[in-house]
């Protein structure tokens, strides 16, 4: 995809001046008032803070005329819209005469490392279509000043939101990230998209001695060499109702000071419009990265969040492809509206101050019933559509029907569990066979109930649909092809030889049998790591001293049969103990460990470390819809579902990716691949405050915690082991449903929709937010441009479109006539531009 138009600036205006003497600058003041809704608060009283903070800036405009205010949040303007009419209809007046700055044109001011692709979507999906419908027109300025770290995507993201400046504050410059050209740059993404963007200097909060602000903003080291037009802000955020009459006045009174730098009531809008017709748009520099790094310790504080977090949100995607299904094949009711208010709760719960785990516990709480009830609701509206889909399937076939269903846009080999009751009316033991009547391999494995039993087999599912299996009685020989043993501490099969220490527990070779590769010295290896830094991680940019080890290991190969093998590890550290279960099969390639940790440390961190063999190798790490290179020097790094590292193993291309379930933060440095698991700060402890520890302060993620973990090496680069549609699997993995004995109209093996070649992933599939077209939406993952095919079988839809490195792309589908048009990410034609 090319570069986003630039604004069209008048020819006599393009003009660069060289440098600027200090009264021919203008200092833009914008009029804001900070608000963290939960942080060391909840979110009630974050509430009335809005109120409060809304009232007086409406204040301060009805006693000054030329006084200007600017908030964010949409959140933030329903709130009010369904409290207090008579103070939105204020607002809205205020909107009209152009006082009132609409920013942000996102939900809330999310972390922006944290969320899926998808989520922040839908923070200006939901956003924009709010502040068109109330105010008659949208954000044209992204807003995330408080955020800890933003992706490098938010370009594209933005762009196609409509949105083409952005305001933010961290990182920093100096001490956080050097800005070698000045603060206000063309952020660039890799498709090539790209935002005017300020980095706000001197902070967001102020009202004492805003004149000298004024005069330091004026001077300051960081402006663009001969910026003529600067970004500054006051007034006092979080309980302080936003700008001051003193504040006011002390700008009324230094606007009449021809000595010092002019200064005026502005928006960010008027700021980048003033910056423009000063400035060449060809000599404004550029950033080509994501921009990091603040507070990284926020990428792994509070499991629990962050757990919640990642299930919900492939929750609803899921529940949304399964009531387009539904919607699509049968007529089922669409549920838009709830869709739509379960991603709402989990939007705000993206607040960064939530989603970074930095607020108080108390807020948790509200956090756990809010994102609860909306990963509830997600469950509910995906097990009706599979319902409604199942009641059409022909069930008629011998045998309790197992019906697999896969979320997922293309064809997946899972291997499942059917439950206990798959073997009601049926003589023991059992044999599972396909709907075409070929036995397949099956096995009896555990159930979490004392006495019971499950029963795996290995399904092969088509592209976002189902394949039906039966379960009958008796038993039936069947052939296994391909290998699998396990021993007292090895695991072994076609693919891979994995090898234990039977003292410490850890993997001590991972050999890969295809390519004759050894790839790790030590894996899974659980390291307890000094984490003295409060809960942010103020200061330190990496963890890098261990405190020890987990050992004492106790090996026990648990599962062995013709569908897979497990070796179960309990190991334990100082009061802490991990329980872990490594899994490999027969007719799939897929290391599975599952860490169940139970975590009793205090100002600790906790690593999951691979030290590999991999040698010159390069980081690569899953982003918000995209993937971003990053260091090999052992910082703390952000990221999503996978970080890959690739290289050579003797000589030979090679890497190793590592899969996740709910972990954000990661670490490369000597070949050695570290997964952060777990910190253990007290609440919203905030340096310089000490930490005492005769004091009643509950410290966070003490107890039980899960951890999935899929590991997956790869011969050659990343780019063609399908990593990214792997690590969807992880955490999109096929469901198992029992269906009762009925005709149906549907096959015993469906497909309702497919995309393809393998570099491309659709996540999204739903009803349009207008009207009755689908809408999908999908990314290109390993930056190479690609002709995609698309096929909803059931409405007899097929089309091609092409896919630029790392776009991400959105088709509108009239499900009448077939007709596929490309729209943004509102769902419209085209971008819009400023």
């Amino acid at each position: 995809m090319g570069l986003a138009p630039s604004p069209v600036i008048p020819s006599g205006m393009r003009k660069v001046f060289a440098l600027s003497k200090r009264n021919d600058i203008t200092v833009h003041m914008i009029g804001h008032g900070h608000i963290d809704p939960t942080w060391l608060w909840r979110w009630t009283e974050g509430y009335e803070e809005v109120r409060a903070t809304f009232r007086s800036a409406l204040d301060r405009m009805n006693e000054t005329p030329e006084f200007r205010f600017t908030a964010s949040s949409t959140c933030f303007y329903a709130w009010v819209k369904a409290c207090d009419p008579a103070l939105f209809e204020e607002i809205r007046a205020r909107v009209a005469e152009g006082r009132w700055e609409l920013a942000g044109g996102w939900w809330i001011e999310p972390d922006c490392n944290i969320p899926c692709g998808e989520s922040l979507v839908r923070q200006g999906l939901y956003a924009q279509r709010f502040f068109e419908r109330e105010f008659g027109m949208r954000a044209s300025v992204g807003f995330n000043p408080d955020s800890f770290g933003h992706a490098g995507t938010f370009p594209q993201l933005y762009s196609k939101l409509g949105i083409h400046y952005y305001v933010y504050m961290r990182p920093m410059p100096v001490h956080e990230r050097h800005y070698p050209d000045g603060t206000t740059f063309y952020w660039v993404a890799n498709d090539g998209s790209r935002v005017l963007t300020c980095n706000l200097q001197e902070e967001y909060n102020a009202d004492a001695n805003t004149a000298e602000r004024i005069r330091t903003l004026a001077a300051h080291p960081q402006l663009n060499p001969g910026q003529r037009h600067v970004l500054g802000f006051f007034g006092v955020g979080n309980h302080g109702g936003g700008p001051t009459k003193r504040a006011i006045q002390q700008i009324l009174d230094l606007r009449k000071d021809a000595r010092g730098p002019r200064a005026e009531f502005s928006t960010l809008r008027g700021y980048f419009d003033a910056f423009l017709s000063h400035h060449e748009v060809a000599v404004i520099p550029e950033i080509r990265s994501d921009l990091q790094h603040h507070a990284q310790g926020c990428y792994t504080s509070h499991a629990e969040i962050k757990r919640l977090n990642r299930h919900t949100e492939h929750a609803l995607m899921s529940a949304e492809r399964w009531a387009a299904a539904a919607w699509l094949s049968f007529g089922h009711p669409y549920p838009q509206e709830a869709l739509e208010h379960a991603w709402k709760d989990l939007l705000y719960n993206q607040f960064h101050d939530i989603l970074a785990g930095t607020s108080i516990e108390s807020s948790y709480e509200d956090s756990r019933d809010q994102i609860g009830g909306a990963k509830h609701a997600a469950h509910t509206i995906e097990n009706e559509s599979v319902q409604v889909i199942a009641r059409h399937i022909d069930t008629t076939p011998e045998g309790n029907t197992i019906a697999v269903f896969n979320p997922l846009p293309w064809p997946v080999r899972q291997t499942v569990t059917a439950p206990p009751a798959v073997t009601r009316t049926l003589d023991a033991p059992i044999h599972i066979v396909e709907s075409e009547g070929k036995v397949v391999p099956s096995q009896r494995v555990l159930d979490e109930r004392v006495g019971s039993h499950r029963y795996a087999f290995t399904a092969d599912v088509p592209a976002m649909g189902y394949r039906c299996y039966h379960a009958r009685s008796g038993t039936k020989t069947v052939k296994t092809p391909g290998h699998l043993k396990g021993g007292r501490d090895f695991l072994e099969n076609d693919w891979w030889r994995i090898e234990f220490d039977p003292y410490d527990g850890h993997l001590c070779r991972l050999h890969d049998r295809q390519n004759d590769i050894e790839l790790l010295e030590k894996g899974n290896v659980l390291a307890a790591v000094v984490d003295p830094s409060d809960t942010w991680g103020h200061g330190y940019a990496e963890y890098r001293s261990e405190a020890g080890r987990f050992g004492h290991a106790r090996l026990k190969l648990i599962e062995h049969g013709p569908v897979r093998a497990a070796m179960r590890v309990q190991s334990s550290f100082r009061n802490s103990q991990a329980d872990q279960l490594v899994t490999i099969y027969r007719a799939s390639d897929t290391i599975d460990c599952v860490f169940r940790i139970n975590w009793q440390e205090r100002y600790t961190m906790l690593k999951l470390a691979y030290e590999t063999h991999v040698v010159n190798g390069t980081a690569i790490y899953d982003t918000a819809y995209g993937c971003q290179e990053r260091n090999t020097a052992g910082t703390e790094e952000p990221g999503q579902m996978w970080f890959d590292l690739t290289g050579t193993v003797e000589g030979t291309p090679y890497g190793l990716a590592v899969l996740n379930d709910c972990k954000y933060g990661f670490d490369v440095l000597n070949g050695t691949m570290r997964v952060t698991l777990l910190r253990s700060p007290a609440y919203a402890h905030h340096d310089p405050s000490r930490y005492d520890a005769s004091q009643p302060f509950h410290i966070m993620d003490q107890g039980w915690h899960t951890i999935r973990i899929r590991l997956a090496p790869h011969a050659g680069a990343w780019t063609a082991a399908s990593i990214a549609r792997k690590a969807w699997e992880l955490n999109e993995p096929a469901v198992v449903h029992l269906e009762s004995a009925h005709a149906g109209s549907l096959p015993g093996c469906q497909s309702f929709l497919e995309a393809g070649p393998d570099n491309i992933a659709v996540s999204v599939l739903k009803k349009s937010e207008d009207g009755d077209s689908l809408v999908v939406r999908g990314y290109e993952t390993a930056g190479a441009g690609t002709e995609a095919v698309l096929r909803l079988p059931l409405a007899g839809i097929e089309a091609n479109c092409t896919f630029a490195p790392h776009e991400i792309k959105t088709l509108r589908i009239d499900r009448q006539t077939g007709m596929i048009d490309e729209v943004n990410l509102l769902e419209e034609p085209g971008e819009e531009r400023p």
